[in-house]
């Protein structure tokens, strides 16, 4: 049995070294290392759906409509009664599942808006500075000998990250809208 490996993070490869120090040996991932993806979504209250894909499956928009918007559309039904999935506003980039057309119909049925995220904009896709950055900084350096102990590591982490932060991370995109329309569009950095 194989091991699922987030090797170190390349940041953590940075040294300070003279013109004739040697470089340090650097592991690189091989190309049979096990990788996992999930799909996270989460609120200002904290994680709404956190969905393991399936390995060695390639996420469609019937995929993506029937495994992970039904997992939101459940976590919303069980909290609010009344109204369900309808009427709240997701953001995500422009990943071809998100705008399949299976997907926009069942959104659209739901009354769910969608966000406008412009292309090539990780400026303001909140999963490009948080919660993502942090688990993978988590994560990194360990061996895991299942993907239910890597499910279990996600889950505790994503678990215990305070509400606060979801709640800043909110507050830090919107600081970034503000910021993406004064500079009218163009590339910034470092505004978190």
């Amino acid at each position: 049995m194989g091991t699922l490996f987030e090797p170190r993070r390349k940041i953590n490869n940075k040294i300070w070294a003279g013109k004739q120090a040697r470089r340090p040996c650097i592991a690189r991932r091989l190309q049979s290392v096990k990788k996992m993806m999930y799909a996270i979504f989460y609120s200002p209250q904290g994680v709404v759906a956190s969905v393991p894909i399936n390995r060695g499956k390639t996420v469609t928009g019937r995929y993506y409509k029937s495994k992970i918007l039904s997992k939101v559309e459940k976590y919303y039904k069980k909290r609010r009664p009344a109204s369900g999935i309808c009427h709240i506003c997701l953001l995500y980039d422009n990943a071809s599942p998100h705008n399949a057309q299976v997907v926009t119909k069942f959104l659209d049925e739901r009354k769910v808006k969608v966000i406008p995220h412009p292309p090539y904009s990780p400026d303001l896709s909140p999963c490009d500075f948080f919660p993502f950055s942090k688990l993978k900084k988590f994560l990194s350096g360990r061996r895991y000998r299942s993907r239910q102990a890597v499910g279990s590591a996600v889950y505790q982490f994503l678990k215990s990250v305070p509400k606060k932060n979801y709640e800043n991370s909110f507050k830090s995109w919107i600081k970034r809208l503000k910021i993406c329309v004064q500079v009218k569009g163009e590339y910034f950095k470092g505004h978190h």
